[in-house]
């Protein structure tokens, strides 16, 4: 079997040192360019590493294609990722997935080694970086994605949806159900999608003549124990009977499976004493006691609309198609009041 060819032999082949070989595989500037393609040259006719990389190099651009996300727990990542990959692979792309963690300088390092490595685009999902330092980013000539944030000067190369409209309608139909005194379970509205949700709530309340009756607790995360905390100290508090709260409208499908858990515990009935809404419509949504009312958006859809929007970034192509839409999907869990028009 032939020995795969390494360092020592791109030295050889070129007629330069090893810690020259070296220095230009790890993009020391101190190499002048006449020496750096004289290596990749070498590396590229005696296949050291795989074509790929050696390709890459000599050409300054691979078939790579990165997506960079805030962490792998969201559960509709799964399926936006499915849609993205079955579209970029099929044009010949390869993928992916690495995450932040919420962490600016985790954001940085990814997009920073997806540059080194001079992937064809990618999708970020940014919770850390300014706009500013996205178009900044962007203007390095890496052709860049934005999901689920509208970045103020790249819109026209951003992936995002009408929270605003979305939660607001299903705060209308609770109040169509003759609800008034509704509680919003959010996000940290220091992002863009929970701030614009919560903003889409009070606009609701305030057209159905209800800014009085308004109640917003912001929650530190996302998930089913920030519903279920958030619920339960407003029941232990008496703030909750005081208020005369009737309904829950949650920014996602975990804030109401927690609140719902709260209600349960402190011996309420859903949707006899509290009706509860979500935003989502995971799987469990539909097999929860009582089914949960939430928006529903196609995850594999959307994932197949951003890898089409990436792909026309990368040959610079109009795109002219429309984001995948929402909708309302009732189920069990809102009580109709005397007074309400379903």
């Amino acid at each position: 079997m032939q020995k795969k060819p390494n360092l020592l032999d791109v030295a050889e082949k070129a007629g330069v040192s090893p810690a020259t070989v070296s220095r230009v595989f790890n993009n020391n500037s101190k190499v002048n360019e006449q020496m750096r393609q004289k290596v990749l040259k070498a590396a590229n006719e005696i296949g050291y590493k795989t074509n790929i990389y050696a390709k890459a190099l000599i050409e300054g651009k691979t078939n790579f294609i990165g997506l960079l996300l805030t962490r792998f727990e969201i559960r509709h990542y799964s399926s936006i990722i499915s849609g993205i990959e079955s579209v970029v692979s099929k044009a010949g792309y390869r993928f992916f997935v690495t995450s932040s963690r919420y962490s600016k300088e985790k954001e940085m390092e990814k997009i920073n080694l997806f540059e080194d490595l001079n992937f064809a685009g990618i999708v970020i999902i940014s919770v850390g970086l300014s706009d500013e330092e996205i178009v900044d980013i962007s203007r390095k000539g890496m052709p860049i994605v934005v999901f689920d944030r509208n970045v103020k000067g790249y819109q026209d190369k951003c992936v995002y949806f009408d929270y605003h409209g979305y939660q607001k309608d299903i705060t209308s139909l609770l109040i169509r159900n003759g609800h008034e005194r509704i509680l919003h379970l959010s996000g940290t509205t220091e992002l863009q999608v929970y701030r614009e949700k919560c903003n889409g709530y009070e606009a609701a309340m305030e057209e159905h003549g209800l800014a009085d009756d308004k109640t917003v607790r912001v929650c530190k995360g996302a998930g089913n124990d920030s519903g279920y905390e958030a619920v339960r100290q407003l029941l232990e508090s008496g703030e909750f009977v005081s208020k005369g709260i009737t309904a829950i409208n949650c920014q996602n499908d975990q804030l109401a499976f927690g609140a719902m858990c709260a209600l349960k515990e402190a011996g309420l009935s859903i949707p006899e004493d509290v009706s509860v809404t979500g935003f989502g419509d995971v799987p469990e949504a539909a097999y929860t006691t009582p089914s949960l009312t939430t928006v529903r958006f196609n995850h594999s859809a959307i994932g197949k609309y951003i890898g089409k929007k990436m792909l026309s970034v990368i040959k610079k192509e109009p795109f002219d198609e429309v984001v995948p839409p929402f909708e309302i999907i009732g189920r069990n869990s809102i009580k109709y009041i005397n007074g309400g028009v379903q």
